[in-house]
């Protein structure tokens, strides 16, 4: 079912307005808005001014390739090159809605085939993103410029292979289009592919000598935004391609990391298979096992403890796996660590065990487990505190009530046990 143009134009306005503000704020905010308004929207001569309503009426036409009525507005004088509020002329809107002829019409009258809109946008940006490979065909015959950037920092290459163009990447990678480029984002066109799921524009690339791993030490490589997507078959190709399952963003975390935190049962098990490993720390000492026990899946956990994460390992806070699963109320990983023979009692760089930390967030369920599993509500932190104070002082009061009646039930089993070793020595 085809896409109302309205939804097209609003879908384009959005992404537009982000990729302007994210590049433009600067300019915004040295020149003045109105400066800049004029600067990116200059008024035409007064001799060459026209209705307003001819020019929609222009765009329209060009948007609904009524190439007649093109003719018409033209004869009465109304620009080509004029421009609606985003800065689309006539040809944007043809070249975005593939009406061919009224393209060619309009470069045969004049109008510049580099010609930007507000947001840098040419005509064969347009055209590649809603994939009209014979208009973009044509445009690059007649020296469209495939190596433009938007104020985004995306190429015609970017916005094929976002939108899974395929037919429109193969016409720009024959003309060279670099595959490789990177947006201000740092994503290139296969990082694109990868995160909205473009199998075949994925293989396509990856054909043409993109590096399946990008740079070591770039924000993320592919496999590590197709793990965030969640995308298992974008997974499946990366690692079959030969992709590095343990290569590190610049913050140290690997795909693993990702997966982790995710929660994503089957990726999981696609990143162990193939050869991911569980101990590889980011740059403050993170493990996945870590993550998976702060916000991950209870399955999730369970494998990678499994496939040998340490239960005790300490980050760069002296904090375990435990400590995360107290800290973010995870009560299933905090069973599970325990089950498999978790310290209940490190202290981390403060001095806190991870019943101090659930304390403080007023975890109840995790108080319980913890308290089942050997911890000692009698620990103080470097201030001085124990798990009750720290309660006390966050007003969590559930979290005190589950600590008062544990001591009570210690003392009243203490208390028993006491009376009966004594009535074995009477008797």
């Amino acid at each position: 079912m085809p896409v109302p143009p309205e939804v097209l134009w609003t879908w384009m306005e959005l992404h537009d307005s982000v990729s302007l503000y994210s590049a433009e704020k600067k300019i915004r905010r040295a020149a003045g808005l109105k400066r800049w308004q004029l600067q990116r929207w200059p008024r035409l001569p007064s001799g060459l001014q026209h209705s307003p309503l001819d020019e929609r009426r222009l765009h329209r036409a060009a948007w609904n390739g009524c190439l007649e009525q093109i003719k018409a507005l033209l004869e009465l004088g109304v620009p080509a090159e004029c421009q609606d509020p985003q800065g689309w002329t006539a040809v944007h809107h043809a070249a975005f809605s593939g009406h061919l002829p009224v393209v060619k019409f309009l470069l045969q009258r004049g109008t510049e085939v580099n010609c930007r809109d507000f947001f840098n946008c040419t005509p064969l940006h347009r055209a590649c993103w809603s994939g009209h490979t014979q208009v973009a065909e044509y445009l690059l015959q007649l020296g469209a410029s495939h190596e433009t950037r938007t104020c985004s920092g995306q190429t015609p290459l970017h916005l094929a292979t976002a939108n899974g163009h395929l037919g429109t990447v193969r016409a720009l990678l024959r003309c060279h289009s670099q595959p490789d480029s990177r947006d201000i984002h740092k994503w290139t066109p296969l990082h694109w592919a990868v995160f909205n799921g473009r199998g075949e524009v994925v293989e396509l690339l990856l054909g043409a000598g993109v590096g399946v791993d990008g740079d070591e030490g770039e924000d993320m490589s592919p496999l590590q935004l197709a793990v965030l997507a969640g995308n298992e078959t974008s997974v499946k190709l990366l690692l079959h391609c030969g992709a590095d399952v343990n290569a590190k963003n610049h913050n140290g975390q690997t795909a693993l990391h990702i997966c982790a935190a995710s929660g994503n049962k089957k990726i999981l098990q696609q990143l162990l298979t193939g050869g991911a490993k569980v101990e590889v720390a980011d740059a403050d000492l993170v493990v996945p096992l870590h993550l998976a026990a702060g916000v991950g899946s209870r399955t999730v956990v369970h494998l990678l403890i499994l496939s040998g994460a340490g239960l005790n390992t300490q980050d760069r806070l002296l904090m375990t796996p435990l400590h995360y699963s107290a800290l973010r109320g995870n009560t299933e990983a905090a069973k599970l660590l325990l089950h498999y023979g978790a310290e209940v009692n490190t202290v981390e760089r403060m001095g806190r065990t991870p019943l101090h930390l659930a304390s403080e967030r007023g975890h109840c369920d995790v108080l319980r487990v913890l308290l089942e599993g050997g911890a000692d509500p009698s620990p103080r932190s470097h201030w001085q505190e124990t798990a009750g104070d720290v309660a006390s002082e966050h007003d969590q009061h559930n979290a005190l009530q589950v600590l008062w009646q544990y001591q009570r039930s210690q003392k009243k089993t203490q208390t028993q046990g006491i009376q009966h070793s004594i009535q074995q020595q009477i008797y």
